[in-house]
């Protein structure tokens, strides 16, 4: 294993923070939801195998040295101001859990919804718990927010390029289709940057999300990030 592979083991699941992407917001669910949560928390255990792999490079101009990959938008260009270096990040939950969910969408779509939910907020925390790891090493420098492919106009169609700068698909199993979307389905990729004096602050805001106009959570007066 390199340097800058690990595996991920989240003892804890975030059971509000699925709540939340179920849509329940600040309302308490009832107890056989509550039950079904903790059932399904306990079935994605025994299949979730959390890894990241990251990379660090140096910005010159903007730019990252030394690799045939261009950061490009404006949006990555402006999240990345007044930073020297940049971390390209992947996690996943691995392949395990799309077929899980899979086979929830056979048996009862309620307890696959579940299953989903809670999976978009492990794959959340494994990268909060890659984060903690990735900047012990940076502790003099401030860092931006992850700021993944496809915000704004960070391009999504850079997916396979940047896997393939991280070695993703051999060391961790992730993979780019034809849609430029990520298998195994609960991954992420996203660029952190590190500097002095930045533009952007550590934590994410509505402002550049790329789902801003249409967020569900914004038309109920919400945030997903509270």
């Amino acid at each position: 294993m390199s340097d800058y592979e690990r595996k991920v083991i989240i003892e804890k699941y975030n059971y509000d923070e699925a709540l939340r992407y179920l849509g329940y917001g600040k309302s308490t669910p009832d107890e056989k939801t509550k039950e079904l949560l903790l059932s399904c928390g306990e079935e994605l255990k025994k299949v979730v195998d959390g890894k990241f792999i990251y990379k660090v490079f140096d910005l010159v101009n903007g730019q990252p040295e030394r690799i045939n990959f261009k950061l490009h938008g404006k949006s990555v260009a402006l999240h990345l101001k007044n930073c020297n270096k940049v971390i390209f990040l992947c996690a996943t939950l691995s392949a395990g859990v799309d077929l899980l969910i899979r086979k929830k969408q056979i048996t009862s779509m309620t307890e696959a919804m579940i299953m989903d939910s809670l999976a978009s907020a492990v794959i959340e925390q494994i990268c909060d718990r890659a984060e903690e790891i990735m900047l012990a090493d940076f502790k003099e420098y401030q860092h931006t927010w992850r700021y993944g492919l496809g915000y704004g106009d960070f391009p999504i169609t850079d997916q396979k390029s940047f896997l393939e700068i991280l070695d993703a698909p051999k060391r961790i199993g992730v993979c780019v289709n034809n849609s430029m979307m990520l298998t195994p389905s609960k991954s992420v990729t996203c660029v952190i940057g590190l500097g002095h004096d930045l533009a952007v602050s550590s934590r994410k805001s509505c402002d550049a999300c790329n789902l801003r106009e249409t967020c569900r959570f914004r038309k109920e007066g919400k945030s997903c990030l509270s």
